[in-house]
């Protein structure tokens, strides 16, 4: 029996991206962006995984995050062109953004371990000097 891995959460097509604190970070780097920018400044660091960014999907969060206080906004009204709305970094989002660097380091750590220890029970590509845990771990 065949099976499709294309809908399987191993594929990693319902994986997160990290939307939100991409969003928070750059926001830290570029207060007063407007979403196409952010999506811009985003794809860039994005680009070479081949991830479909969706300005839809952005937008969602940006007003999902401004809702949670993490964010503020305000239209720019520009004597050519259409009006933006420019996203701001609250303090709380400050706050936010560093529990995100917390919770990501975590995550980090734990993918780390699982491919070095993959890389020694599991015959795969993965290379033994690639993946190394923690000095004197043995996982």
């Amino acid at each position: 029996m065949s099976i499709n891995f294309d809908d399987c959460p191993c594929s990693g097509k319902n994986m997160s991206y990290f939307t939100a604190p991409w969003i928070l970070l750059t926001l830290y780097n570029n207060q007063g962006a407007h979403g196409y920018k952010l999506k811009k400044i985003m794809k860039k660091y994005m680009d070479d995984l081949k991830i479909s960014f969706n300005i839809t999907g952005l937008y969602r969060h940006l007003k999902l995050l401004e809702q949670r206080g993490v964010l503020s906004s305000r239209w720019d009204t520009p004597d050519k062109g259409p009006a933006k709305r420019q996203y701001y970094l609250t303090e709380s989002g400050k706050d936010c953004l560093w529990r995100w660097i917390q919770t990501l380091t975590i995550q980090k750590e734990l993918i780390t371990r699982f491919f070095y220890k993959a890389s020694r029970i599991f015959p795969s590509p993965l290379s033994e000097t690639q993946f190394q845990g923690p000095a004197g771990a043995e996982l």
